[in-house]
């Protein structure tokens, strides 16, 4: 005997992430809907994932035992596709339903829930009071509020519960319905005066840098039409910041009505080709994948953007994901132009309000392309004709949080669910993308040259060994502080870049060879000079420097090793004249003073700029010729598979900063490794040449693509009993698996917490699904337990 069930997923934040619940069916309830249901003696909002019939044996418990929802929502749901993906997540991550749920749940649905009183079954007999109730309900459009019925005449309001006895109204649970905008939406553009907005940047632009950064980043984008949200959340300022603007002029009012969509540019045959296969693709609903590989500057935005047209010319939606929102002001700005208002953005800058209108608004199909971070990949779009990834490789699409989930991976299934096209961009892809690309899973499409008349820099490779081997080492090679200084006489600027903050990476009594160590962590104390303080880089843990060895007295305690703020005093020796400033995550972390910075270089008071990964995004600044890696072997070393790989791209990406302008661009690289393949193939920006060398690594090895990762990772307070938790999950692992470890994380203890972990090597079809169970069988008082499976960081 069977009974028709419903499975609930309710929030794993206030229910736990096995929060999934069976109630009974009784036709209420469609797949998707939001119900209210009861939870002891609470109720819960949550979501149905599942309806089936199953048996007590299957429950687990007798059928009089089960209880019913109390109420179906109105006024949201989620999209079974969504609930399909969800799923997904749930097998290929490791987790539970609910967890891999909860990104698809808007933000605020609780606080917005309201009681409504709805039309019910028209019946016979009402009273000349209760046809009264019943008009009202019609010229309002079959709804009215909870609290509008409140208001009114007490005689009233009984005869609405009088009504709702009989049947013939209804009062309902709903989502409050958003207030409409009487009037167009108001945007904001930069004004047509681009003489005025210069002389702003190189004079008060100085002393109003959030005003400055503004106007920096909408000229990096073109100048686009924006909604004043969209702007805050791309510059990162406040609402007063935008309305300075607008009333210096700086910034004009345009409604949404009066902005004109731009002309697409004819393509050159390279996109043109491109285009046209991808097309095809979405005219044939084909879940294929595409790989578009070109150099910066090749025209990959104008091929996602005639794809994308093509998509909604049949109809259907665009979903265009994006590494960082506040990178993304050139792709809005872009996407805006070609298609309008039609443009949805979501990103967690937005409020929680304005989170969930953004949310209904996609549901409701009131948006045809959606642009956003990862987290984008699980908006409500019910129609989906293609998906661009742009910039693949970036490791800022894997989920760190549970459900640690690779968007890339998602994108592809939800390509397949939704029987369209991905596309894949990046002008240095992940290394597994382009060898599926090689072996055909993939469709490399490439754009060979760049669009514009613009040159690729010129990249020398600078041995720092020769200076040691000559006695004569240095803070940077005389080439390097030639280029810099011929540079600061033509007035143009220069960066240097170095992925290392603090002054120097720690101190160390050169008597008895102490070194300064957080209490918390297994890692050094940075030394920072300008604040007297070694900091921890992890935890955030500061203390003021001693004067002494603590160990041993001596005063011989000293830096060692290089951080941005002893080069940024090393080039005030070098360059007494030149003004120099520094961006890293020391300085921006002061209120106001990332957009100093980056004002007063754009503005011209600044020469030199030095700077971690910070100065490798985002920004253009054409008086820039120069570029300086001062040491490339920092991200060399690091103990990762995926080392080299990451250094070539960020060495890509850095040399990108040079010569963005008219001017010519120069690119130095330090290193002690000049004949490293990512430092050898960044030089000559092939990056066919670094993937030829590196995937033979790889397979030699036994590391991705050639097989899957799942990074199972213990921690607790205690040492030993994290070590005796991970060689029990060890032991309850199936035979025939190979596994690296247990063994201790390159970072051994974070915030008081020991760290070891098990690195399995899976084949690429393999079922991760006796992992899960080996690992639930492990359960220690105080000991966490985590399962990343396709990890980007094993540290």
């Amino acid at each position: 005997m069977t009974r028709a069930v419903l499975d609930v997923a309710l929030d794993p934040k206030t229910a736990g992430r096995r929060a999934l619940w069976t109630y009974a069916d009784n036709g209420d309830a469609a797949l998707g809907d939001a119900v209210l249901v009861p939870i002891g003696k609470r109720q819960a909002l949550g979501f149905v994932v599942r309806r089936y019939a199953a048996t007590e044996e299957q429950l687990g418990f007798r059928f009089d035992e089960l209880k019913s929802i109390l109420e179906v929502v109105t006024g949201i749901r989620i999209p079974e596709v969504l609930i399909d993906l969800a799923k997904f997540v749930a097998e290929t991550y490791l987790c539970s339903l609910p967890v891999a749920l909860s990104p698809c749940i808007p933000p605020g649905v609780r606080d917005r829930l309201e009681g409504a009183w709805t039309l019910g079954e028209r019946a016979e007999g009402v009273s000349v009071v209760q046809q009264e109730v019943i008009r009202k309900l019609q010229e309002a459009g079959g709804e009215l509020s909870d609290e509008e019925v409140r208001i009114l005449p007490e005689g009233i309001v009984r005869a609405f519960k009088a009504l709702r006895t009989s049947g013939n109204v209804r009062f309902v649970q709903r989502l409050a319905p958003f207030t409409e905008r009487r009037q167009k939406e108001k945007l904001v553009r930069l004004c047509a005066d681009e003489a005025a907005i210069e002389r702003f940047l190189r004079t008060e632009g100085k002393r109003k840098p959030a005003q400055a950064l503004t106007l920096m980043r909408l000229q990096a984008a073109g100048g686009p039409p924006l909604s004043p949200i969209e702007v805050r959340a791309l510059a990162g300022v406040t609402e007063t910041t935008v309305r300075a603007l607008v009333q210096d002029g700086l910034l004009e009012w345009v409604k949404s009505d009066e902005v004109r969509l731009a002309v697409p540019p004819t393509p050159n045959a390279a996109q043109q080709l491109a285009v046209d296969s991808i097309s095809e693709a979405i005219s044939g609903r084909e879940s294929s994948a595409f790989l578009l590989f070109g150099v910066t500057g090749s025209g990959k935005t104008e091929v996602y953007l005639r794809a994308a047209a093509q998509a909604l010319a049949l109809g259907r939606q665009v979903l265009y994901l994006v590494p960082e929102i506040a990178l993304a002001t050139q792709a809005i700005s872009q996407m805006r132009s070609r298609f309008g208002r039609g443009v949805a953005v979501l990103h967690s800058e937005l409020t929680q309000l304005e989170r969930l209108r953004t949310w209904i608004r996609i549901a409701n199909g009131e948006a045809s392309v959606v642009l956003g971070p990862r987290s984008a990949i699980f908006a409500p779009l019910p129609n989906i004709g293609l998906i661009v990834m742009d910039e693949e490789h970036e490791s800022a699409y894997k989920q760190e949080q549970s459900p640690r989930y690779h968007a890339r991976t998602v994108a592809r299934e939800l390509a397949r669910l939704h029987k369209c096209p991905i596309v894949l961009g990046s002008a240095t892809p992940s290394l597994e993308t382009f060898y599926e690309a090689e072996k055909g899973g993939v469709t490399l499409i490439s754009l060979p040259s760049r669009a514009a008349s613009a040159q690729m820099p010129t990249v020398q490779i600078c041995d720092l060994a020769a200076g040691y081997r000559d006695g004569k080492p240095a803070l940077l090679v005389p080439e390097l502080a030639s280029a810099i200084s011929e540079a600061l006489e033509r007035k143009e600027q220069a960066i240097l870049f170095l992925n290392r903050r603090a002054y120097a990476p720690f101190l160390m009594c050169r008597d008895c060879g102490y070194r300064t160590a957080c209490p918390q962590c297994s890692v050094a104390l940075s030394y920072h000079r300008g604040e007297r303080k070694l900091r921890c880089h992890q935890c955030g843990h500061s203390v003021v420097v001693p004067s002494e060895c603590p160990k041993c007295t001596s005063t011989r305690l000293n830096p060692f090793g290089l951080g941005t703020e002893k080069v940024e005093e090393g080039l005030r020796e070098l360059f007494p004249a030149a003004q120099i400033g520094r961006l890293d995550r020391d300085i921006a972390s002061r209120k106001g003073a990332l957009e100093e910075v980056l004002s007063a270089f754009r503005a011209g008071d600044l020469d030199l700029l030095v700077g971690t990964q910070m100065v490798a995004k985002g920004l253009d600044f054409p008086n820039v010729t120069v570029v300086g890696v001062v040491a490339a072997d920092i991200s060399l070393s690091v103990p990762d598979f995926r080392s080299g790989e990451r250094t070539f791209q960020l060495l890509s990406q850095v040399a990108g900063r040079a010569g963005r302008g008219s001017l010519p661009g120069r690119v130095f690289v330090q290193t002690f490794n000049p004949e490293h393949p990512a430092v050898v193939h960044a030089q000559g920006h092939d990056y066919v040449g670094f993937f030829e060398e590196a995937i033979l690594e790889r397979q030699s090895v036994g590391y991705p693509p050639f097989v899957r990762l799942v990074n199972i990772l213990v921690t607790g307070p205690d040492r030993e009993a994290v070590g005796k938790a991970s060689g029990l999950v060890r032991d309850a692992l199936p035979l025939g698996l190979t596994v690296l470890g247990p063994a201790d994380c390159p970072l051994e203890r974070l915030n008081n917490r020991w760290r070891r972990h098990l690195l399995l090597k899976l084949s690429i079809d393999a079922d991760f699904a006796e992992v899960q169970s080996a690992v639930e069988c492990v359960s220690m008082r105080g000991v966490s337990v985590v399962i990343d499976v396709d990890p980007v960081s094993l540290s």
